[in-house]
């Protein structure tokens, strides 16, 4: 049987903020309970009338080797810049509800407590558990986050991490628990081993004669994977102005074949996987700064997948970014 959800303040005491969000969370049908300290805590909600290191050791100090999530949400009335936002996401907390009014806090809480555990559900079901396997806090804090993205998102998502990491099994997971592109293909194209001279061609396809040896029109990835999922491995080796060109497949959903004059439609879910160190690549222009950013317009799930993940001590210290479930936070 589930736990309620835990209740706590933190900051100067605001009586009158408290009472407003008890009585928020009443109306919502949602009952709390005091935060125990021993063991799992589970999920919660923190309260907290101003940002500042108190409020970042209090996080730092829940998910720490807490199997849990915690929800931020300022005392009502409370002025908080949003900018500092992210950084309590850094310190720990899964995602950051903004006070807009009375009635919307408590069912907004609800809607996300509610798909915690929908994702808890499922990544502790068979489906899951047959496939990754890890029992630390910061790995299964990674598999959530792979678990939520999957389901109740069509985003894009990276996956950043050593070769033999498993990047390739948890984009095989996403598609699966993906319920539009379940049904569809699954597309795996390795980037390592694209020629460049018939790049296009693999992605786009090609029109009978658009080059020397085209004797038949002939499909590509971005056919084959229309309404699936396209899992691009080592996607730091493709040619930039390929690169280029997919940014563009997709933001706007179509593409030409190598020697069309036609355009098609594609809709698919785009899975990246690489090896490389991406800022440094960025930095040297082998990896354009554009290419990433659809991703975190999407609300990018970028899971930093290492052999640390299954580990203890080491993996909390690997955690970076928490990401925020849903769109509660702009996204830079």
């Amino acid at each position: 049987m589930r736990r309620e959800p835990w209740l706590h303040f933190c900051g100067p005491k605001d009586l009158a903020g408290a009472k407003a969000l008890l009585e928020c969370l009443k109306r919502a049908g949602i009952c709390v309970r005091t935060l125990d300290g021993n063991g799992r805590c589970g999920e919660g909600i923190l309260c907290f009338s101003r940002i500042d290191e108190e409020l970042y050791g209090f996080l730092q100090e829940l998910s720490r080797n807490k199997d849990g999530c915690v929800l931020a949400i300022p005392a009502a009335n409370t002025a908080i810049d949003t900018s500092l936002m992210w950084q309590l996401l850094h310190a720990g907390a899964s995602d950051v509800l903004v006070w807009s009014s009375g009635a919307d806090i408590g069912e907004r809480s609800k809607a996300r407590l509610e798909r915690w555990r929908a994702v808890d559900d499922l990544v502790n079901s068979p489906a899951v558990q047959a496939k990754l396997v890890g029992a630390s806090p910061f790995w299964r804090r990674v598999l959530r986050q792979i678990v939520e993205v999957a389901r109740f998102t069509s985003a894009s998502v990276l996956l950043i991490g050593e070769s033999g990491t498993g990047k390739e099994l948890i984009a095989r997971l996403i598609h699966e628990l993906d319920p539009r592109a379940s049904a569809n293909e699954l597309v795996i194209l390795d980037c390592t081993t694209i020629v460049p001279e018939l790049s296009g061609s693999e992605f786009f396809g090609h029109e009978r004669g658009a080059f020397t040896g085209a004797v038949g029109a002939r499909d590509g990835a971005f056919a084959l994977v229309h309404r699936g999922t396209l899992f691009l491995d080592e996607v730091g080796e493709l040619p930039m102005p390929l690169q280029v060109q997919l940014l563009r497949v997709v933001q706007e959903g179509t593409y030409k074949r190598v020697g069309g004059n036609a355009w098609h439609h594609t809709e698919f879910r785009l899975v990246c996987a690489t090896n490389k160190d991406l800022e440094q690549a960025r930095a040297s222009g082998e990896f354009p700064h554009r290419f990433v950013l659809p991703h975190r317009q999407l609300g990018l799930s970028g899971a930093v997948v290492g052999r640390a993940a299954r580990g203890y001590s080491a993996a909390d210290r690997a955690l970076s970014t928490p990401v925020p479930v849903g769109q509660s936070v702009p996204r830079a």
